[in-house]
C-alpha cells in the first residue's frame, strides 16, 4: 500500500495554496501550516479545510516542533526568504519541495548551497518545467537530432496580468526569468557563455509592485555557438503564453504555440520543406473551474508530476533530479541579465564551475557578486 506522506507548508500564498492542493488531491496530508503574515495561515486554513493543524509565523518553530511529526514539507514563501526559510528544515533532516529560486540574491544563493552543500538528497525545487511532457518531448526531439545542429532558442514566457500586490520582487527578470533560464538550461543541455539584456515599461500598463518595466528582453551565447533570447513580459492581454521556439539547421521545433484556454499545447516539428514532421503530438493542459493562477492550466500536469517524483525519490532514497545545484545555475543566468539591464545592456560573460568556491569566484571576477 502506497505511504500516505504528512506535509508541512510554509508560504501560503497563491502558489503555496497550489502546491498544497495538489498534494491533498494526490491523497496526502498537511499537518502543519505557517506563513510570516497571520492572515495568509487564516485564509489557507480555510480554502483547504485545514482549520485543525497546527498552524505557524516562525519557520524554525515549525521544524522545532513539528520535525518529528512531517514526511516532507513545501515552502513557498516570499522569494527573498526561500533560502532563510529552508534552513531550518534541512538541519532538521525534513525532506523539502523548495520553490524556486533559492533566493532573490545570488550572493546568498552561494552561501545557502555552501551551508547545505550540493548533496541532492535534501531539496526539490519547484522548476516544474523539467516535468511538463510537451518539454519533455521537446528536449527528446533535440537530442534526437530531428531538426540538426541548433542554431537559435527562444523562450517567450507572457503573462496576462500584473501580478498581485502582496508580491515580492527584486525585478522581472529576477522573478519571470527563472524559469526559461532554467528552461533554456535543461533544453540545450549547455550553460551561457555571454548575456545582455534590456527592461522596457510598455504602454497602458499599471501595477502595484515596481519591477523596473513589464517587458524584457535577455540575449545571450553559448559556448557551441547557439544563439539565445529571452522574451518575458507582463502584457500578453488575450491570456497566459509560454512558447519555446528551436531553430536548427534542418528545421525547426515550436512548443507551444499560443492557442488560448484550454489549449492544446503544441509541439510541432516544421521541416526544410515547410511542412509539419510526423513526430509533431499536441499535449492537453488542465481543464480548470473557479478561480485559479493564469499559469496553471498549462503547468498543472507538471506541477503534479514533480510531486509524484520528489516522493518516488524519497521511497526509493534517490538524488532529487532538480536541485539547489541545477537552481543555482538558472540563478547566476538570471543575475547576469538583471545586472546588464541595470547597466543599458552591458555585456555580462558567464562560466561555471562544478568547484563551489571556484564557481563563486567566477561570479564575482564577472560582476555578478559583489566583492569584499
Amino acid at each position: 500500500m502506497d505511504k500516505t506522506y504528512r506535509y508541512g507548508v510554509f508560504g501560503v500564498g497563491r502558489i503555496g495554496k497550489v502546491h498544497a492542493a495538489i498534494v491533498q488531491e494526490q491523497g496526502h496530508q498537511i499537518v502543519a501550516i505557517g506563513d510570516e503574515a497571520q492572515a495568509a495561515v487564516a485564509a489557507a486554513q480555510d480554502e483547504l479545510a485545514v482549520g485543525g493543524v497546527s498552524a505557524f509565523t516562525d519557520p524554525a518553530q515549525m521544524a522545532q516542533e513539528m520535525a518529528g511529526e512531517l514526511d516532507a514539507v513545501i515552502i513557498a514563501s516570499h522569494t527573498k526568504n526561500h533560502a532563510k526559510d529552508a534552513l531550518p528544515f534541512v538541519r532538521a533532516k525534513v525532506p523539502i519541495y523548495l520553490e524556486k529560486p533559492l533566493t532573490d540574491g545570488l550572493q546568498e544563493a552561494f552561501d545557502f548551497v555552501e551551508t547545505i552543500g550540493r548533496d541532492p538528497h535534501q531539496i526539490q525545487i519547484g522548476l516544474q518545467r523539467r516535468y511538463d511532457s510537451a518539454l519533455l518531448y521537446t528536449r527528446q526531439l533535440i537530442q534526437s537530432g530531428v531538426v540538426g545542429a541548433i542554431r537559435e532558442i527562444r523562450c517567450i514566457l507572457r503573462d496576462q496580468y500584473p501580478p498581485p500586490a502582496t508580491y515580492s520582487s527584486r525585478g522581472l527578470i529576477i522573478d519571470m526569468g527563472i524559469h526559461v533560464a532554467d528552461e533554456a538550461i535543461f533544453l540545450l543541455d549547455e550553460f551561457p557563455n555571454e548575456v545582455w539584456a534590456s527592461v522596457h515599461h510598455t504602454r497602458g500598463y499599471a501595477s502595484p509592485i515596481d519591477e523596473g518595466g513589464d517587458t524584457a528582453f535577455v540575449t545571450f551565447t553559448t559556448p557551441v555557438g547557439v544563439l539565445g533570447r529571452l522574451d518575458l513580459s507582463r502584457t500578453h492581454s488575450s491570456g497566459y503564453n509560454n512558447e519555446t521556439y528551436i531553430i536548427g539547421t534542418k528545421g525547426t521545433i515550436h512548443t507551444g504555440r499560443f492557442a488560448g484556454y484550454p489549449g492544446p499545447i503544441h509541439v510541432e516539428v516544421w521541416q526544410s520543406d515547410g511542412k509539419l514532421h510526423p513526430a509533431s503530438q499536441s499535449f492537453a493542459m488542465t481543464h480548470l473551474t473557479g478561480n485559479y493562477p493564469e499559469f496553471l492550466p498549462r503547468f498543472d500536469l507538471a506541477y503534479r508530476r514533480a510531486h509524484e517524483q520528489f516522493r518516488e525519490d524519497l521511497a526509493r532514497g534517490a538524488a532529487f533530479a532538480v536541485t539547489q545545484n541545477e537552481v543555482l545555475d538558472a540563478q547566476v543566468f538570471a543575475e547576469a541579465a538583471h545586472r546588464s539591464a541595470e547597466q543599458a545592456g552591458a555585456h555580462y560573460r558567464l562560466q561555471r564551475h562544478e568547484d563551489l568556491q571556484t564557481y563563486k569566484a567566477s561570479c564575482i571576477a564577472h560582476g555578478l557578486i559583489d566583492g569584499d
